[in-house]
């Protein structure tokens, strides 16, 4: 499968014990198909991927699969410390229906270790592997020779989600290296989505919640209506910017799904931390500025 347009990050739904909660996830499902969104990426950072045991993410990538249209794309947050754990978990996503997998890299910042990590796992399974680039979050920077080197040595490394800001400078030096067949998501909470778009991303693989904007602004881009993509940016990059908190995103997003009827709670397993309430308010009013400025949120 080919993966471009809008594949929203999303988190995993707890119950107030702690424990997975299916049923909020076939109404976060719902949510999302009816805003066109093209595909769905489940267990990366923002869905807690590192807090679940095996068990709870093959019920998790199980339950998608079932869910999801075969047209739309389900793609699976992968990081390991150790390699041959990355390809146990590689091989789990693919065999229960995954599209693709998101690559995190191990906690070793050193280039020939990471190329093989990215290698072994690319010659264990023969599904699209996207390079998770987001130094804040793993602690490890790739640079472009590195990035190129994945992507010419490796068989379905063909995509990168680019979290390292400035990313349209690194997106335009990748260019100059690979070419335009390393294709590029753009994340980073979509607050660079429409220069990372005009500047030839395939998409957007990010966590924001009102995935139907990021779908509205991919459509205006790919059609050539920049002036309408822009205004449309400039409206809503304001909430991208709130819910992108460090620290506190995750808790943030929750609480609008819980707020929308969607998740029962807004729990985050321990030790995340839990956005205060005159933060969510705060919040809320930017989605009720858009709400009066006509948008279906």
């Amino acid at each position: 499968m080919e993966l471009k347009g809008i594949y929203p990050i999303v988190p995993t739904p707890f119950e107030s014990d702690g424990k997975v909660d299916l049923g909020s996830i076939e109404r976060l499902v719902q949510f999302l198909m009816d805003r066109k969104v093209h595909g769905v990426a489940v267990l990366g950072a923002l869905g807690e991927g590192q807090k679940l045991n095996g068990e709870e993410r093959g019920s998790l990538i199980r339950h998608y699969r079932k869910l999801l249209p075969s047209d739309c794309g389900l793609v699976v947050g992968v990081r390991a410390p150790a390699t041959d754990l990355a390809k146990s978990m590689a091989t789990q996503a693919r065999d229960l229906g995954a599209d693709g997998l998101l690559l995190g890299p191990h906690n070793v910042q050193k280039d020939q270790a990471l190329l093989g990590y990215y290698l072994q796992v690319d010659e264990t399974i023969d599904i699209p592997l996207v390079i998770h680039d987001y130094p804040a979050v793993t602690g490890i920077t790739m640079s472009i020779e590195l990035i190129a080197k994945m992507y010419e040595q490796g068989k379905n490394l063909n995509y990168l989600k680019l979290e390292e800001p400035p990313t349209g400078a690194k997106m335009q030096a990748l260019a100059k290296l690979t070419g335009p067949d390393l294709k590029v998501f753009g994340a980073l909470g979509g607050m660079y989505a429409l220069e990372e778009l005009e500047l030839g991303a395939v998409g957007i693989m990010t966590g924001f919640v009102f995935a139907g904007l990021l779908v509205e602004l991919y459509d205006l881009v790919q059609s050539g209506k920049m002036d309408k993509a822009a205004e449309l940016f400039y409206d809503f990059v304001p909430l991208n910017r709130w819910e992108f908190q460090p620290g506190i995103g995750i808790s943030l997003r929750k609480e609008i799904f819980k707020r929308l009827g969607i998740f029962k709670t807004a729990v985050v397993r321990h030790p995340g931390a839990q956005a205060g309430e005159e933060c969510v308010r705060q919040m809320w009013r930017m989605i009720e500025h858009l709400r009066v400025k006509g948008y279906q949120l």
